[in-house]
């Protein structure tokens, strides 16, 4: 996949806006995980980073620290769309 291809597939999945069903369903949370993760595979870091999050988000942890890992990983694929933008 190259660049292009990656940006407009990132896009696609892109969160904007409030989407509570992510932080209120875990089958919308994983759904979400399994269409993101993917596109992420060709860079560790970025990858990692989801990664981990989405290991803490899918946690039965408290509602809190849940939205704190969701929020990292949106935020991870909007930094990940903004390098490929900027290319």
């Amino acid at each position: 996949m190259n660049s292009e291809e990656l940006l407009e597939a990132l896009k696609k999945v892109q969160i904007v806006g409030a989407k509570e069903e992510i932080y209120e369903y875990q089958a919308a949370l994983a759904h979400w995980v399994s269409r993101v993760a993917p596109l992420l595979m060709d860079n560790d870091e970025h990858y990692t980073a989801f990664m981990n999050a989405a290991a803490k988000a899918m946690a039965r942890a408290s509602t809190d620290d849940k939205a704190e890992n969701i929020d990292l990983m949106r935020g991870t694929v909007d930094s990940v769309i903004g390098e490929l933008e900027s290319d």
